[in-house]
């Protein structure tokens, strides 16, 4: 537990119980972690640190503050023995098949990995082969649904105005950005209609089924049933699987060749691609802004993640739905969790 006090008075935010802090993470400010080494259980102690200058928090930055700390619990990393009997604490029957289980998993995230890259550079080159003019209405539409995500993040920061003077002086990058994905979405349509992609019924009924695990079991029917009788509910739900059902008709036209790389290097070139500005017409990607100041990691206690004690983590991309519009014109992009793996995967280009 910590009470943290500036000149002796409580501050807000800077309290917390059974907050877990391992030692060397630099998950709490400098100076924090560095004076409970050595603790005890039960050990009550007073430390002393500043803040530092770039803290999120105005009424912190570069101030000096003390916490009054109580251990509740101290625990040491042991080693786990990866056997059958760890397996079967997990509820399976042999390590075997928790091997197999992780192989599984891994391929598919590679698989993932690939067709994020394969999909991005073939929008890049639609994008790059196709300029027309699109209805402003439309592009006017998905500006407004980019613009009021971003409002609703910037809202979210530490220093909201500053976040939201960052994203307004980009605000013709995102028009672009919407301009971008309103074409695409237009061009992949017209390539599917004209090849006869289509989305079946059952599988629109899978999608309401699936989006309807999203509510609590007494609506969920209610969901399926407005969305049966809306067009506007339907098309939407349907357009990231025609999408999708549009790209995987291009890939089975396209000369695709093989090689080999690492799942390291298959991450390292998503992401080089990410901070690299696309060709013209295209726009560049969303500009960088502060993340907000909870940490992302689970904790037990949410009074502990936002326990101001903790050092901001570093500046993420201001608009998750803006960079996805150069990957996906219509449907978010889901990340792939990233995990080393040993083997090489094959990557498809």
């Amino acid at each position: 537990d910590f009470v943290g006090k500036l000149d002796g008075v409580e501050f807000d935010g800077g309290k917390a119980e059974g907050a877990p802090l391992v030692i060397g993470s630099g998950q709490f400010i400098p100076g924090f972690e560095d004076q409970l080494v050595g603790v005890k259980t039960g050990e009550e102690k007073t430390i002393t640190v500043t803040f530092p200058e770039d803290y999120p928090a105005e009424n912190l930055k570069g101030k000096e503050a003390t916490f009054d700390i109580t251990v509740q619990q101290v625990k040491v990393a042991g080693e786990t023995t990866v056997d059958d009997e760890f397996a079967k604490s997990l509820g399976l029957e042999s390590l075997e098949q928790l091997k197999g289980l992780l192989r599984g998993q891994l391929e598919q995230e590679t698989a993932g990995l690939t067709r994020t890259a394969m999909k991005r550079a073939l929008l890049d080159t639609l994008a790059k082969d196709h300029d027309f003019a699109v209805p402003p209405t439309m592009v006017e539409a998905e500006f407004q649904q980019i613009w009021n995500q971003l409002m609703q993040e910037a809202a979210r920061e530490a220093d909201p105005e500053a976040a939201r003077k960052e994203i307004e002086d980009e605000k013709e990058d995102y028009r672009r950005i919407a301009e971008r994905r309103v074409r695409l979405g237009l061009l992949l349509s017209e390539i599917g209609q004209a090849n006869g992609v289509e989305v079946s019924q059952q599988e629109m009924r899978m999608l309401m089924q699936q989006a309807a695990q999203q509510y609590r079991p007494e609506d969920r029917q209610r969901f399926v049933d407005y969305v049966a009788s809306d067009a506007m509910a339907q098309a939407q739900l349907r357009a990231p699987l025609y999408e999708d059902k549009v790209v995987d008709f291009l890939f089975d036209k396209a000369e695709v060749t093989e090689r080999e790389v690492t799942r390291e290097e298959l991450e390292a070139a998503i992401e080089a691609e990410e901070g690299e500005e696309a060709a013209a017409p295209a726009p560049k990607k969303a500009p960088a802004k502060k993340a907000a100041a909870k940490k992302e990691e689970a904790k037990a206690d949410d009074a502990a993640e936002e326990a101001p004690a903790k050092k901001a983590p570093a500046k993420k991309a201001a608009a998750k739905k803006a960079d996805a519009a150069e990957e996906k014109p219509a449907a978010e992009k889901k990340p792939a969790a990233k995990k080393p793996a040993a083997k090489k995967a094959p990557a498809k280009k």
